[in-house]
């Protein structure tokens, strides 16, 4: 690749190693990129593939055992092997950087006024009080309503979306020259990734600045960038500009990555098809608890008057926002929160059923979470986190049996049955997905509700796990309650759909009613956002 005129970032043979105990990791393996001046340009792969390694190994930021090779020219100025006062000067300054998760990006124990204020203060000079004024300013111009109260608040008093704009007022107050962005919407909501989006394009357009998008969405990639860069295993495979890539790719890995975009339809089960599950009026209250500065204990509604109905090899899937109520209403149909309302499993009214009660039926109403590695024991291995239930429900079994069980549960979700004996921080986080349904159907449940089961994976994995869970349906008559605030991935493997806001149900119907013609203008802006039509 020939370098090219107007770029104002020119990577050449660019290499980032990691030193580890079993030997170099090469994680970038000497790659030519080119940023040019007020463009967007999407740098695209899957987890490992060196995308975010790329950009922090520009920017100076690696981990102590990383070292980076090669050449990143900005504007004629060599950025790697500078001394870090000389690369202070750039970084923060001129080319800035902006999180996937702001959360564990800004320091809990500073305002965001001030921490906004930092690179103002390091890169011009004067004192946080003085840089108030631009700090008003930014939070004013990356829309955070009430900016002069707000400038005093805390991170964990913000939410998501806002939180994120903190990072794009922090990042842009020095009008940078390059924005990189790695996963900025990732964490978020579909509407709010839409403002987020439409909020950078807007800045872009304002100060002239360029874009490094890193993702792994490649839908938002198509609207928002217009060249796209993808990687593999530390090298680039294929680039072009955004219509090439997406109309005529080239790289058998790119055309992957392009199928890999949820398709599909669910047909719904036959009218006849018995209720497996019912919920009806399903109430949830929880107490915020007073204090001394809080006041008296206020009681809050997170699911109110919801009424439901699954049928065998029935999927229902709930949308909605984050604090829309959706995975608290899956915990309230499994009775595995305090709830009021009416609830039946097949012919049995369990409504007044306790802990005790439910116990037995515990093996046929299972729950598989979103983020597999954080409920999977770090200390069992494969093995013996997929047969824990059969200790419960089975207590009978030998141990040779319960093994047999857990080849069987891992052949069928596509596993090494030799892994078995392996810990879940050996595997990826699709494997442990795999792991994490297993762990559910050995005991061959009737009802799965999957919460955010494909949210924290590549769109290559979730085509895989969608796969999965849509061969195991068939083959065992499950039925499915599919939470997410996914629209893509729910219109693949829902045949109904439920779509919630502030605890309520603001519309439901089959998949095709809803996605095609639907009459909410809350249900019109979640799949405006989520398709950008």
């Amino acid at each position: 690749m020939t370098e090219m005129q107007d770029a104002i970032l020119a990577v050449r043979g660019l290499k980032v190693d990691f030193s580890t105990p079993d030997g170099t990791v090469e994680a970038v393996k000497g790659i030519d990129l080119d940023v040019r001046s007020g463009e967007t340009l999407a740098v695209v792969g899957e987890s490992g593939s060196g995308k975010s390694q790329t950009m922090m190994g520009i920017m100076g930021l690696l981990a102590n055992n990383g070292t980076v090779t090669g050449s990143a020219l900005y504007r004629g100025q060599e950025l790697v092997g500078l001394p870090p006062k000389a690369l202070n000067r750039v970084r923060g300054s001129k080319i800035t950087m902006i999180f996937q998760e702001p959360m564990t990006s800004l320091d809990p124990l500073y305002t965001i006024g001030r921490q906004i204020a930092e690179p103002i203060v390091h890169h011009r000079g004067g004192t946080f009080k003085g840089a108030r004024k631009r700090v008003l300013e930014l939070l004013e111009l990356v829309g955070i309503p009430e900016a002069q109260r707000r400038i005093d608040s805390y991170p964990h008093e913000l939410s998501g979306g806002q939180r994120q704009r903190v990072m794009i007022a922090m990042a842009l107050a020095n009008e940078p020259d390059i924005l990189i962005a790695d996963e900025p919407t990732t964490a978020l909501d579909v509407t709010i990734q839409a403002q987020i989006l439409d909020l950078l394009k807007a800045l872009q357009t304002r100060f002239g600045m360029a874009i490094v998008l890193i993702t792994h969405d490649l839908g938002i990639v198509k609207h928002f960038a217009e060249r796209v860069a993808v990687m593999r295993r530390g090298e680039v495979v294929e680039q072009g500009t955004t219509a090439d890539i997406f109309e005529r790719p080239e790289a058998d890995y790119t055309r992957m990555l392009l199928e890999a975009e949820p398709s599909g339809h669910k047909a719904p089960p036959p009218d006849n098809a018995p209720i497996i599950l019912e919920g009806r009026n399903v109430g949830v209250d929880y107490t915020i608890p007073g204090g001394l500065f809080r006041g008296a204990s206020t009681a809050f509604r997170a699911v109110d008057g919801v009424s439901l109905r699954l049928r065998q090899g029935q999927t229902i899937g709930i949308v909605g926002e984050s604090g829309s109520g959706k995975s608290t209403l899956g915990r309230a149909l499994l009775r595995l929160l305090p709830s009021s309302g009416y609830y039946r499993f097949g012919s049995t009214d369990i409504s007044g059923f306790d802990r005790g009660a439910m116990r037995p039926l515990r093996r046929q109403l299972q729950l598989v979470f979103q983020d597999p590695y954080g409920s999977l024991s770090p200390r069992r291995t494969v093995g013996e986190i997929i047969t824990e239930g059969l200790h419960v429900h089975e207590p009978d079994l030998s141990r040779a049996d319960r093994d047999r069980r857990a080849i069987a549960a891992l052949k069928e979700v596509g596993l090494d049955p030799a892994s078995r004996n392996r810990y879940p921080h050996e595997f990826s986080g699709g494997q442990r997905q795999r792991i994490a349904i297993a762990r559910a159907i050995i005991l061959k449940p009737k009802v799965v509700i999957l919460d955010e089961p494909t949210s924290a994976l590549d769109r290559s994995v979730q085509g895989q796990v969608i796969a999965l869970l849509r061969d195991l349906q068939e083959k065992h008559g499950l039925s499915y309650i599919f939470i997410s605030h996914d629209l893509s991935v729910v219109k693949a493997m829902s045949d109904y759909v439920i779509v919630m806001k502030n605890g309520r149900i603001v519309e439901e119907g089959e998949t095709d009613a809803i996605f095609k013609a639907p009459r909410e203008p809350y249900t019109k802006t979640l799949i405006g956002a989520a398709f950008n039509v």
